[in-house]
């Protein structure tokens, strides 16, 4: 018994080894995609500082659609961090949940202020108009504000000074959550974002409810109800799958239109 646990530690090391090494090669992955709402609205953003003929015009042609449609995919993605942990046991990804919780008030924030400064010729008026001179824009704004306190507690030092109100100050994901819906429903209707937005929403809610998270846990530690988990995995990929997809394809064509400075104005 001891020559056969001498034989086999190695292998179980390199398989350990292969396995963290790969974890943070997929987090750096992800990391790195973050960037890529940036990059697409870089060169607009440059044209605009430079204070090049036009480059305004097309920065208010852009922001909502490349800025805004990424700060909801990034803010999706985050939600799913829990939801994958539950479901898989993976450890590897649960970083990014506050890596993508940054990056989202990163992404909105420069949304909300490009949209305030560059938007007059689609919202007449002052920068306050510009950012809620309308319902929708209401909501947008009240879900960027709200992600200050989010992004304000996402350390360690934060966590120890709250201690059990921590928690609390977090529960606002939700509340966001909730105002960004809002602020898509009133801006699209019961059509095309506001639709992907509720079919990537539906499973990470699903995995939230208290009781169905407590069972499946319970169901994969003891690795019990195996076809059925898969069965469920596979239909809540699918449906998330369903929203996202068109996000990304929709970010996509609007963002390579607004890198190339030849925004679509709709």
């Amino acid at each position: 018994m001891i020559e056969h646990a001498h034989a086999y530690t190695p292998a179980l090391g390199d398989a350990t080894s292969r396995r963290g090494e790969f974890g943070k090669t997929a987090v750096w992955f992800f990391r790195a995609l973050l960037l890529i709402p940036f990059v697409l609205m870089g060169p607009e953003i440059v044209s605009l500082v430079l204070g090049r003929p036009g480059a305004a015009a097309n920065v208010s042609a852009s922001v909502a659609d490349v800025l805004g449609t990424s700060t909801f995919t990034i803010f999706i993605t985050m939600l799913a961090v829990t939801p994958v942990h539950t479901i898989t046991g993976w450890r590897w990804h649960v970083i990014l949940r506050r890596d993508y919780g940054i990056a989202m008030f990163a992404t909105a924030a420069t949304d909300l202020t490009l949209a305030a400064t560059t938007t007059g010729d689609t919202f007449p008026g002052t920068v306050l108009t510009r950012v809620g001179g309308h319902t929708f824009l209401v909501a947008g704004t009240l879900s960027t504000l709200l992600l200050i306190p989010l992004v304000a507690t996402a350390n360690r030092s934060a966590q120890q000074w709250l201690g059990r109100h921590w928690k609390s100050v977090q529960r606002l994901t939700y509340v966001v959550w909730g105002t960004v819906l809002i602020h898509l429903f009133l801006l699209f209707g019961l059509t095309t974002i506001f639709l992907y937005a509720l079919a990537v929403s539906a499973p990470l809610a699903l995995m939230r409810i208290p009781p169905v998270r407590r069972r499946w846990d319970r169901a994969r530690r003891a690795g019990t109800h195996r076809v059925l988990r898969a069965s469920v995995a596979i239909v809540l990929a699918a449906v998330f799958v369903s929203g996202y997809a068109p996000l990304v394809n929709e970010l996509a064509v609007k963002g390579g239109a607004a890198f190339v400075q030849h925004p679509a104005r709709d």
